[in-house]
């Protein structure tokens, strides 16, 4: 009993102290010092040794204890560069020691790693919670249960240079979208590249499979849709859109994927609508077939695969838009 009390009477005024004692910056910022370096702590001078040092410029006898008034008068001239400045105030350090120097201060110039700064708008999703993510959700069941088993399987079956000839003769067919958007938009450079591919491929490209024009004659390839002469024009891309199988879009580029459907030869040519269903159903897991582990990187490194979708689509298309 008695030490049970020993210990309350003993904890308690501890941790009652421990609670409201000063900590150390509070102690040291109620420390004196007088103007020969010494620190008054409880009435009891303890010599130390200043941090900072001025230099004096003229020299002060602190032992003279009958200056008279000039003596008096010179002190005080002399005080704001003789005496000791207290290593506390705002006096003590010109300059933050530990203050972030500028890149144009640093002696390095400018950081050649460092990143540019961002300048996308922001794609509005107004349509999220009731459409957007409802849609991604059906896509992604849509994805995991069907197209990702065929896809895979399609890949295991066909070598990649197969299913990359494959790409190149539906690249060719639909040349005409990308020709109309280069002219539409003034890129006669580009035009003339789609030409000059489809003329070069379909003459020694082997039916148009082999992209001779890239390989041999360093023509690179065209990636331009209507949805990118609307944003030539200036034209917004509206919120942000989340097309049934399609996936990611916006509403300025669903009226540019109407467009492109209009022109694509196939569209025209295809007899009916079973036909036509199956050669895109086709185009679809053969492009598939060449980003199963990406999606599937994508999926595990996101914390949100919709949000981390939507922008790196936005990111893109204002690429595409101002390249």
């Amino acid at each position: 009993m008695w030490a049970l009390c020993f210990l309350v009477l003993w904890f308690l005024p501890a941790s009652a102290f421990a609670a409201y004692f000063p900590g150390p910056p509070d102690v040291l910022a109620s420390l004196e010092f007088n103007p020969q370096g010494e620190v008054i702590f409880d009435s009891q001078e303890i010599p130390r040794e200043s941090p900072i040092h001025v230099e004096h410029s003229a020299q002060v006898d602190w032992s003279d204890t009958g200056a008279n008034k000039d003596e008096e008068s010179q002190l005080e001239d002399a005080d704001g560069n003789d005496a000791e400045i207290d290593p506390y105030s705002d006096e003590a350090v010109e300059e933050d020691p530990f203050a972030d120097v500028s890149a144009e201060n640093n002696g390095f110039g400018e950081d050649p790693f460092a990143e540019e700064e961002n300048d996308v708008a922001h794609m509005p999703d107004p349509l999220e919670r009731w459409f957007n993510r409802p849609v991604y959700v059906f896509n992604d069941h849509f994805y995991e249960y069907f197209m990702r088993p065929v896809a895979q399987t399609y890949k295991d079956i066909l070598a990649e240079n197969v299913r990359i000839m494959i790409r190149n003769l539906y690249n060719t067919v639909t040349f005409p979208v990308r020709l109309a958007s280069s002219l539409l938009q003034l890129k006669f450079d580009k035009a003339g590249r789609v030409i000059g591919r489809v003329l070069i491929n379909c003459t020694v490209g082997f039916f148009c499979m082999v992209d001779v024009a890239n390989e041999e004659f360093g023509i690179k390839p065209v990636d331009e849709d209507f949805g990118q002469v609307l944003g030539f024009y200036g034209i917004p891309s509206g919120p942000y859109l989340v097309l049934p199988l399609l996936g990611p879009s916006s509403v300025r580029d669903g009226v540019g994927r109407t467009v492109d459907a209009l022109l694509n030869p196939l569209f025209w040519l295809v007899p009916d609508f079973t036909t036509g269903a199956g050669l895109t159903s086709e185009q679809m897991v053969n492009e598939t077939s060449f980003y199963i582990d990406d999606i599937k990187a994508l999926k595990e490194g996101a914390l949100d695969p919709y949000i981390s979708i939507r922008d790196f689509y936005n990111h893109r298309r204002d690429i595409l838009v101002n390249e």
